[in-house]
């Protein structure tokens, strides 16, 4: 295979000059010639790969040198002259100032002459590599989306690309070029850490890398990783830096949105995880205060209110019902109470409460209510309403106890599927939301990833049960929503509240009309509970009232009882939750039998109709643990009465 040769150029006006220039060089080389400078420059044009130009000095209308400037300008051909020693001192200038690669005295050495050109033409070839290795970094550099820099020992730029370049404010490269950092973003937080990290790569010439630094512009944040390293000579000396910046924005957003998401999941397993045992715990001592309530009522009743242990008694009673309360709290947080869902206009409970709410914050805080422009509606029970807004602003009162600034307002908001995958468990839609902001305290971090939680409190002993908050969480999940906790300490805290909006009109208030209910103690009611103590001071309670009762502990006994007294049994009062049946797939067999049979269910928690999809009819209901006598009583001549 033939190697392609090197193309020469030889320019000389003396004929005999050319030709012995071509004898002497046509071997190696691929010759081109040209009698005058003009047709000289012809060829340069056309022929673009020539790698050596050697001409003559001494020529009509140009001189050689002259000649060699103007080919300088289209070609990138290496340039030699053959010069006599009258022309010589213009030759040596010419070098000096790079206008050409070297020079061949007359008369020339044939084997130094053909070593010369050798050495012009392996110039010209590292040139081109040279040039394209510079192509190629050039691209590299203006192509790459990182931004790379160098800098010399002074922390000047040297060179820049265009994406380190736009990085800067979207300033150019060349702008950029013998300018420090610290000039180009004066006083800049960033720009003084750049420096002084690339002072530590100067001084002790070690790399650094992927260190993420962040830059704020204006009202944009952005995050840069940034990979520095030393220049050295070939002697070890450090002479500057590259640096390479690479913006990461996008993946620290991801890489936060994506922790803060495993963080809402983890807050959320662990609240239900506490709401399922406060749920549990809440059962439990429902059964224990059934008891206690039921026989103090009863007490109460039997023991003459002049009596030294009357007051005893109603002190007894009373301290259970506060226990009953925090545990109906515990199961509001847990989401296991009975409600009474309807289409509410969250704009009419917020105003019904404007009065209620002025009196309990007092004249120091200023309260400002903004209401949706259209009905704000939602599937809830409006009574749970009502303790979420009061709950909130009992908070928001005890965060500024010398006084402030309250906001509640209610919006009507579109939530998308990128503040979806943001927010664990929430799905794109329409919500209600309902916003409570003040002025107060604020909260710092670790408060606010426990704020929901039962009993946890930053009030004195004294002031608060800890159970308002985890109350509010509770009714929100049971609703469907989700809360957006925004605080900081000493500018406040805003409560986001997120439901979802119901399509439906809110439903016009109905007027109960009195029904008649038949005399206390009229019916029998077969009870079924299997802790004994409950179903004993139930059996009391309905018996004072009048009642016959039958009762059992176990749901074998019940079905022979339910048979054994067919004729008269009106009511069933039977636990939900039992060791080895429901009481809802007892309930069934029983109406099956005896199909007027009307059915009150109880349990500790409500948790237990939605557990078994149990659904209240016109011929059944639900009492929650612990009762009193007289609401038991009322329960079942409601029944009775339908």
């Amino acid at each position: 295979m033939d190697l392609i040769k090197n193309s020469v150029l030889l320019v000389d006006d003396e004929p005999q000059v050319l030709v012995a220039l071509e004898d002497l060089l046509s071997d190696e080389f691929t010759v081109f010639k040209a009698h005058t400078p003009e047709q000289a420059l012809e060829l340069v044009e056309t022929k673009r790969d020539l790698a050596v130009v050697l001409t003559d000095q001494r020529m009509p209308g140009m001189t050689g040198d002259e000649l060699l400037t103007r080919v300088h300008r289209t070609s990138e051909a290496t340039r030699m002259l053959v010069t006599g020693f009258a022309d010589l001192a213009a030759v040596i200038r010419a070098v000096n100032d790079g206008r050409i690669f070297a020079y061949v005295t007359k008369p020339w050495n044939p084997s130094e002459l053909q070593i010369m050109v050798r050495k012009a033409v392996e110039h010209f070839r590292l040139a081109q590599e040279l040039a394209h290795e510079r192509t190629l970094l050039h691209d590299l550099m203006d192509n790459t989306p990182d931004g790379i820099y160098f800098k010399d020992r002074q922390l000047r730029f040297l060179r820049t690309n265009r994406a380190f370049a736009r990085t800067l404010n979207g300033t150019s490269s060349e702008a950029l070029e013998g300018k420090r950092l610290l000039e180009v973003l004066p006083a800049s937080p960033e720009a003084l850490r750049a420096e002084a990290e690339d002072q530590r790569v100067l001084g002790e010439g070690l790399p650094v890398q992927d260190v993420v630094h962040e830059y704020k512009q204006g009202e944009t944040t952005r995050w840069i990783s940034e990979t520095k390293a030393p220049i050295r000579t070939p002697t070890g000396e450090t002479i500057g830096l590259v640096g390479i910046a690479r913006d990461v924005s996008e993946r620290v957003l991801a890489e936060t949105a994506l922790r803060r998401a495993e963080e809402q999941l983890l807050q959320s397993q662990k609240m239900e995880a506490i709401g399922q045992l406060a749920g549990g715990v809440a059962h439990d001592f429902n059964n224990v205060l059934s008891v206690i309530l039921g026989y103090g009522e009863l007490l109460l009743e039997e023991v003459p209110k002049d009596s030294p242990n009357h007051a005893d008694i109603a002190v007894m009673v009373g301290a259970a019902q506060r226990a009953a309360a925090l545990t109906r709290q515990l199961l509001a947080f847990s989401r296991r109470r009975v409600v009474q869902p309807d289409i509410v206009d969250l704009n009419t409970i917020v105003w019904g409460l404007d009065k209620m709410l002025r009196r309990i914050i007092g004249e120091d805080i200023d309260l400002r209510t903004t209401l949706a422009s259209s009905p704000a509606t939602l599937r809830a029970d409006p009574s749970q309403l009502e303790q979420i807004v009061m709950n909130l602003t009992v908070n928001a009162r005890d965060a500024m106890p010398k006084g402030g600034q309250l906001r509640i307002q209610t919006e009507t908001v579109t939530l998308d599927e990128r503040y979806a995958a943001g927010h664990v468990g929430v799905k794109p839609g329409v919500y209600v939301l309902l916003r409570v902001a003040d002025t107060g305290a604020g909260m710092d971090a670790a408060t606010q990833k426990r704020v929901f939680e039962p009993f946890f409190t930053t009030k004195e002993v004294g002031r608060g049960t800890g159970l308002g908050l985890s109350t509010v969480y509770g009714i929100v999940q049971q609703c469907g929503g989700h809360i957006v906790l925004e605080s900081e300490l000493g500018r406040g805290t805003t409560f986001s509240i997120y439901l979802p909006e119901a399509q439906e009109p809110a439903a016009a208030p109905q007027i109960r009309r009195p029904q008649t209910r038949p005399p206390a103690g009229a019916g029998s009611v077969l009870v079924v509970e299997d802790d004994d103590e409950v179903r004993q001071v139930t059996v009391r309670m309905l018996r004072d009232q009048g009642y016959k009762v039958v009762d059992t502990g176990k749901p074998d006994e019940a079905r022979t009882l339910a048979l054994e007294h067919r004729a008269g049994l009106d009511v069933l009062l039977v636990d939900i939750v039992m060791p080895s049946t429901s009481g809802a797939a007892l309930a069934e067999e029983l109406t099956e039998v005896l199909p007027g049979l009307r059915v009150l269910y109880m349990s500790g928690y409500a948790g237990a109709l939605v557990d078994r999809e149990i659904k209240l009819t016109s011929s059944s209901d639900y009492i929650e643990k612990p009762f009193s006598p007289s609401v038991l009583g009322k329960k079942v001549a409601d029944l009775l009465s339908h």
